[in-house]
């Protein structure tokens, strides 16, 4: 990975191994696996709002298996309607975010704390929780509506739980799926044996005198 890692004083809770992400319903409710400090340095209360985002971003992070990060520049709101259609069709949602209460909840994981760097200007997230076997080429489609979109700047996410830079995204929406993949090794494995089968059915007069020949070949050399 090419992150540039961040020292970090915070203390890490394990995330929840709940099988769906908690439900936010208002400001005022928040996931019940969120660890956060309840108030800030200087001793005040946090204000209800960035509560909310902290315990929103925190589910968006730790309970989607695709997180994105992505730098943009100006979106209008016809161009923002535009995106969230179409990453809504894959099953993916893009989210405008707080840079400042995103690195907060990146600095309370240790597995995470490498994509504290990616977070510079304004920024967005995407995420979806659609699996492989659901969507073998979410990645793929996703990068291209990145891509097809001059005003959002790809900065690195994760897929389950590895860290992706740029690089490592564009590599993986070239891979071939899973499926393909496991088609592809069957057929290699299954390639020796097709090959002797297709000997085996051939003529028998045809495989009797290649026999022959390859015996008499033997014998003139002994």
């Amino acid at each position: 990975m090419n992150f540039k890692k961040k020292d970090s004083t915070a203390t890490h809770t394990s995330p929840s191994t709940s099988p769906s992400p908690p439900s936010i319903k208002s400001k005022n409710t928040s996931p019940p696996h969120a660890p956060q400090q309840s108030k800030t340095r200087y001793g005040n209360e946090f204000p209800l709002h960035t509560v909310y985002l902290f315990n929103l971003y925190y589910e968006q992070l730790h309970f989607n298996r695709l997180f994105f990060i992505v730098q943009h520049n100006n979106l209008n709101v016809q161009e923002q309607i535009i995106i969230r259609r179409d990453l809504k069709y894959l099953g993916a949602d893009i989210t405008m975010i707080r840079g400042s209460v995103l690195n907060a909840v990146i600095r309370q994981s240790v597995i995470y704390q490498n994509l504290a760097p990616l977070i510079v200007g304004p920024v967005a997230m995407i995420s979806s929780n659609v699996s492989e076997e659901k969507n073998p080429k979410l990645v793929s489609d996703i990068l291209n509506i990145i891509n097809k979109q001059k005003k959002l700047l790809l900065m690195g996410g994760k897929l389950d739980s590895s860290l992706l830079n740029v690089e490592d995204i564009e590599r993986m929406a070239k891979l071939p799926n899973k499926k393909q993949l496991q088609t592809e090794i069957v057929g290699l494995l299954s390639a020796p044996a097709a090959r002797i089968i297709e000997i085996l059915n051939r003529n028998p007069q045809s495989l009797v005198r290649s026999l022959e020949l390859h015996k008499a070949n033997l014998d003139k050399k002994s």
